[in-house]
């Protein structure tokens, strides 16, 4: 059983807005990869048929980045260091405040993330190039790698975070 201790812990309500804004930001991560695609193998936007295929999709199913964004999240709250509530004196809530900081972050995260070819290459796998027959799991772990690699950090789901020493040569 979850027991919280502090109802009003920074975490805790920050992890609340990551859950409810999951969706919106998904939707826009899909929007990033496919940007992402135009601005490193297509700058011209030279039509041909990948590239309508890219520009007309359309998500129906964003579960395939529910990892990928619990990791982000998670990476976002252990660099947004501390636990104490901070006064707010421009009336907004905590809630609001959390929501406004978490997008630009997500944003920022995503604009430093969407200039690495794996990744683009990943969410395309997992979006646009989707197959029945192909394995979601390797696009998926190939985003994750270029994630833990871009910021150094690892997230185990025993251990917690760790720094990440990258295996390649």
């Amino acid at each position: 059983m979850n027991q919280r201790l502090f109802l009003l812990d920074k975490n805790y309500i920050l992890k609340q807005v990551q859950e409810d804004m999951m969706h919106s930001l998904q939707v826009e991560l899909v929007t990033q990869i496919k940007q992402g695609y135009f601005n490193l193998f297509n700058p011209l936007r030279l039509i041909d048929d990948l590239s309508e295929k890219v520009e007309n999709f359309e998500p129906s199913d964003l579960s395939f980045f529910d990892e990928l964004y619990a990791n982000l999240a998670g990476i976002y709250r252990y660099q947004a260091e501390g636990n104490q509530l901070e006064l707010l004196f421009d009336g907004r809530s905590h809630y609001d405040k959390y929501s406004d900081d978490w997008k630009a972050g997500f944003q920022a995260y995503l604009t430093e993330l969407y200039l690495k070819k794996n990744f683009i290459l990943a969410g395309l796998e997992l979006t646009v190039l989707h197959s029945p027959e192909r394995r979601l799991e390797l696009a998926q772990n190939r985003m994750k790698v270029c994630i833990y690699e871009h910021f150094g950090l690892k997230i185990y789901k025993y251990k917690g975070i760790q720094k990440y020493e990258s295996k390649s040569a």
